[in-house]
């Protein structure tokens, strides 16, 4: 029996993702009876959910196909390659804070040590 399969699966149905949707939009819909301490296969049915719902909302949005699908390993590299992605993204964010102009020169200031 593939546990973590049939997490995967249950969170990719279309009545997985409505029910999640509906539950971190109204309050008073929960995905389970507890709000708190849950279980390890708890942590990773939400992990699976919010995964599938960047996924399925990178569809709609025309980012990646529908094909990504077709295989497990794609959609780990997917959201591999996004979370590496986006840490890049915010990295050159910080650094274009220590970035300013001044008289049309672009001034970097040196960051402190502490």
């Amino acid at each position: 029996m593939d546990i973590y399969g049939n997490l995967r699966e249950l969170a990719r149905s279309i009545r997985g993702q409505n029910l999640f949707l509906a539950a971190k939009e109204l309050s008073n819909i929960q995905i389970f009876k507890n709000r708190f301490n849950f279980s390890k296969l708890q942590d990773i049915y939400i992990s699976f959910l919010y995964m599938y719902e960047t996924i399925n909302r990178d569809i709609i949005l025309d980012n990646i196909s529908k094909k990504i699908y077709d295989c497990e390993l794609y959609e780990d590299c997917y959201m591999l390659w996004k979370r590496q992605n986006t840490k890049k993204k915010e990295e050159s964010k910080d650094k274009n804070k220590d970035l300013h102009l001044v008289g049309g020169k672009e001034i970097v200031f040196p960051k402190e040590d502490k």
